[in-house]
């Protein structure tokens, strides 16, 4: 039975929300800390429950994922993370269940920098070491909505960017808010800037590995396809060839 009382944080993800019961101590000021940005109380929470032992139960009708000594179960009650001695735990669970339940409301998380320039969410996209955090450092103060994780849903009629706690090297904390995403760009080092259009097929070659995804379901699989094929149809997508200063800014905005 999860309690009905306690110590609990209420946050907000991409409009996903929350209600988070963490035992009082250091781990519950952490994370009062790390979220404050996304504090909300949104009806219909999902509960998450933290557990201290690191016990992993499964069932018909549940997700279950380990990660080091941390582990977590969702079912059609909310979720139990199960080992979470710190903050970073905490946070990494917190992403994979992001993933499971964006899926069917037509979200998606992704390795990519979100930048907001007039109204417009840019996304650029790549693994470890592609550029992300210098394209956030290079482009104008305040506009970063996100520097390592983005999430992007259908809502509103279009596909948006919405701002997430977690950040990369630059360290962009993020900021609660949403933008329609104007296009996406596949980083690329190179020693002069351009812009190359990506073909449907190259453009879902780039996006499959950069989605944050923990789940072999067959169904699972075939929703995720259908979702990045209706965002490729939508969304102009191509390759930045960029020196890594802020020049390439003159090619896109």
């Amino acid at each position: 039975m999860r309690p009905q009382s306690g110590q609990r944080l209420n946050i907000s993800i991409g409009r996903i929300p929350f209600s988070i019961h963490i035992p009082p101590g250091d781990l519950q000021r952490h994370a009062e800390r790390r979220y404050r940005e996304f504090a909300s109380c949104l009806p219909d929470s999902i509960p998450i429950l933290l557990r201290a032992n690191s016990r992993k139960r499964t069932g018909p009708g549940q997700f279950s994922y380990a990660l080091d000594d941390a582990s977590l179960v969702l079912d059609s009650s909310g979720a139990d993370f199960h080992g979470v001695r710190h903050e970073y735990a905490l946070d990494s669970l917190l992403r994979i269940l992001l993933t499971v339940v964006l899926l069917p409301r037509r979200g998606f998380l992704l390795h990519a920098a979100s930048i907001v320039r007039d109204g417009r969410a840019y996304i650029f996209m790549g693994r470890s070491g592609a550029g992300k955090s210098t394209v956030a450092s290079l482009s104008p103060a305040g506009s970063v909505l996100t520097d390592e994780i983005s999430l992007l849903r259908f809502s509103e009629g279009s596909w948006q960017a919405y701002g997430t706690p977690f950040w990369g090297e630059f360290r962009a904390a993020g900021t609660n808010s949403h933008y329609p995403v104007t296009g996406i760009y596949v980083l690329s080092q190179a020693t002069h800037d351009r812009i190359e259009p990506l073909s449907s097929k190259e453009i879902l070659r780039a996006l499959l590995p950069c989605v944050l995804f923990f789940t072999s379901q067959k169904r699972a699989h075939e929703l995720l396809l259908v979702m990045l094929l209706n965002l490729i149809e939508q969304v102009p997508c191509y390759r930045l060839h960029f020196r890594r200063c802020a020049d390439f800014w003159r090619l896109i905005a």
